[in-house]
């Protein structure tokens, strides 16, 4: 499995080695990655390259960027054609299934695999870049709560992501992103401009072949790993000598430095005005990231920044995406403005180059959006959509992990269900988009939706089929990446939607007794809409072993030899609860020789009867609940025993009364082979903090 990071101007390729870890087929120190520009003309040989004239292959296919060079998919497979040599050349055999990377702003995913595939790839799942830059530096992990910032710089500007994870449900909530113009170009036309006063050019002196723009960058890049830098540039029909030392680097690229960190802090401000949790660590992306005294720059924001290998942290985390199993990536919606440059006081900046892909420089403003696409557009809320509403709505896009929006439920009773037009044939990227039907005076009048907020249901939500058009045939085909987590006697189901698809079939089969109130196996229909609304399908079956099977319903049928999507999940653990009751006060007492005691009693329940453990009552002092016998006082140990489904199990012991915090909780005797779920009913109930008069 490869991981394929096509940027706006580079690309670079990753995989994972024996260990399992991720290597970039990286260029050497002074010299740039494989760039994502590509030069030809319609009819001659299409090349990578970095030179005046050259077209970004993914702005080109995100339809960014007007021309007719060539297609935007043979733009992209000539990007793809060079990252397969460079794999080949380090050893590896040429990639055949991948893990893309997309702006976090906007989708462009079916642009993505569209291309990939036209070039012979298996795409086995598109990803953000902040995620997949997260992913490199290990902040997603399982059972970890935490929020991140992740930097992004390359060659055409400044990305920042807010990210909230949250561990428990393999999730990544994109808060905010915004984009602003402060990329490597920018930096080399600074440095353009000073090598322009070194060689006398006047100010109608042009560079056509981009000579001066191509020496900057080279110096740029020398610098990285030495305090000074040369190289030969022909000027006036002459070759001169230019170098560059760090001293002056830095105070050229100053302005723009300090730029950066204004926007990195701006950003803080915003996370908290919203009341968003405030990100601890930030993450560097980007070539431009990896260039000495980034790092420094952000102490002054009491922020934990991590560099590792910022230039390859996408391409490292897409290939790392395909062993972390199901990832969900939810945009939450709210929409952004694009980010500009923060004003300092450094004096004026220098004119960028014409960049391939112009960034916007003024906010959007509050009315409709412009039919023109933004170069990296930032996501913005589809906001429910009212049902009865005419015009035909858009395909769904079958995506990996499918993107989520917290929206209130739209009451549809009264109205008309929505028609899902025949999927369109495909037609040129540059084409202009179909024109939206009219409402004609035969459709129903418009009937304005209810809002109701979700409430959590004892059974299965029931999920209605969506209309589809009459002519469009189903067939059941496997679905991909099926993916459960337990939630207790709950299961939250999700997968990946096959393209077409608007419902999916879910059948289940529960290999132990069913508890009271659930079937002992089922069948349901889920439709798209209210799983992408619910963030998937949850099932109440119980915590024993079940096996789970998925089939969407699609207008192509599958593979016959396709392996249908089954999962066997086995039985959790019996769950027991235990509540702590303590007596104080006077009547609360007990007399002993020698010292004074509380009374308490510790009461067990259990949903189903199962065989309760040798138990430890353990007694510890201070602010710190144990966790182990050694963390406190044994009190006393019990002997393993049965315990009836529901019949509560009383236990009477005295415990040492104590100034201060002390905790009294119940631990396996033999926490190595767990045969029970032991909890406590509230941890609060498990501390004493009363003291005896």
């Amino acid at each position: 499995m490869y991981g394929l990071d096509i940027g706006d101007s580079y690309a670079r390729i990753a995989w994972l080695d024996a260990d399992g870890r991720p290597v970039a087929a990286d260029p050497p120190p002074d010299l740039p990655a494989v760039p994502a520009t590509v030069l030809g003309t319609p009819g001659t040989e299409l090349r990578v390259g970095r030179a005046p004239g050259a077209v970004s292959a993914r702005s080109r296919l995100l339809a960014r960027s007007a021309g007719s060079m060539a297609t935007a998919e043979a733009l992209v497979g000539c990007v793809l054609a060079e990252l397969t040599r460079r794999s080949l050349a380090a050893g590896r055999p040429a990639p055949h299934e991948v893990v893309l990377g997309r702006p976090a702003a906007g989708d462009g995913e079916p642009e993505l695999r569209r291309a990939a595939q036209a070039a012979g790839l298996r795409v086995e799942k598109v990803l953000p870049e902040p995620v997949a830059a997260a992913l490199h530096y290990e902040a997603i992990r399982d059972g970890v709560r935490n929020s991140v910032l992740v930097y992004d710089q390359g060659a055409t500007g400044l990305q920042l992501s807010l990210l909230a994870v949250d561990g428990h449900e393999r999730t990544v909530s994109v808060l905010e992103t915004v984009r602003h113009p402060l990329g490597g170009d920018h930096w080399d036309q600074a440095l353009a401009t000073e090598l322009r006063r070194r060689l006398g050019a006047s100010d109608t002196d042009t560079d056509p072949d981009g000579s001066l723009r191509h020496t900057a960058e080279r110096l740029r890049l020398g610098l990285d790993t030495a305090d000074s830098a040369q190289h030969q540039v022909r000027w006036a029909g002459a070759e001169r000598t230019v170098v560059l030392d760090r001293e002056t680097f830095e105070s050229l690229v100053r302005p723009l430095r300090e730029q950066s960190v204004a926007a990195v802090g701006a950003l803080l401000r915003r996370a908290r005005e919203r009341g968003w949790e405030v990100p601890e660590s930030l993450l560097l992306a980007g070539g431009l990231s990896a260039t000495p005294g980034t790092a420094e720059l952000f102490e002054p924001l009491g922020l934990y920044v991590r560099s590792r290998a910022p230039q390859a942290a996408v391409a490292s985390g897409l290939a790392l995406a395909s062993t972390f199993g199901m990832l969900w990536v939810e945009s939450v919606p709210r929409a952004s403005t694009p980010g500009t440059p923060l004003p300092v006081a450094a004096g004026p900046l220098p004119k960028p180059l014409p960049d391939p892909d112009p960034l916007p420089t003024e906010p959007l403003s509050a009315g409709p959006l412009p039919t023109v696409s933004d170069p990296d557009p930032l996501s913005a809320p589809a906001g429910p959509v009212a049902p009865g509403t005419p015009g035909p709505e858009p395909e769904p896009v079958p995506v990996p992990g499918p993107v989520l929006e917290k929206v209130p439920t739209v009451s549809t009773q009264g109205t008309q269900p929505l028609a899902h037009p025949a999927t369109a044939p495909d037609t040129d990227l540059l084409s202009p988009p179909p024109v939206e039907e009219q409402p004609t005076e035969e459709q129903p009048t418009e009937r304005q939706p209810t809002v109701e907020y979700p409430t959590p249901q004892p059974h299965a939500p029931e999920h209605a089929p969506e209309s589809t058009p009459e002519h469009a045939p189903e067939h059941a085909v496997p679905v991909e990446q099926l993916d459960v987590l337990r939630r207790d006697d709950h299961l939250l189901v999700r997968w990946a939607w096959p393209e077409g698809s608007r419902e999916a079939q879910v059948s289940w089969r529960l290999e132990d007794p069913a508890p009271a109130g659930v079937a002992r196996s089922g069948e349901l229909r889920c439709s798209r809409r209210s799983y992408q609304h619910d963030g998937g399908l949850t099932l109440p079956v119980g915590r024993g072993a079940i096996t789970l099977t998925v089939w969407a319903l699609a207008p192509d049928p599958a593979d016959p030899l396709a392996p249908p999507a089954v999962l066997q999940l086995p039985a959790q653990l019996p769950l027991v609860h235990y509540d702590v009751l303590v007596r104080r006060g006077l009547r609360g007492w007990a007399i002993r020789p020698g010292r004074r005691t509380w009374s308490a009693r510790l009461v067990f329940t259990a949903e189903a009867g199962c065989l309760l453990p040798p138990l430890q009552v353990v007694h510890g002092l201070g602010r710190t609940r144990p966790t182990r016998a050694g963390e406190g006082t044994v009190l006393r140990e019990l002997p393993e025993q049965r315990l009836e489904a529901r019949v509560p199990l009383t236990l009477k012991l005295p415990v040492p009364a104590t100034r201060g915090t002390s905790w009294l909780v119940c631990l396996s005797a033999t926490p190595e082979d767990p045969s029970v779920d032991l909890r406590p009913i509230a941890l609060h109930r498990l501390k004493l903090t009363s003291s005896p008069p």
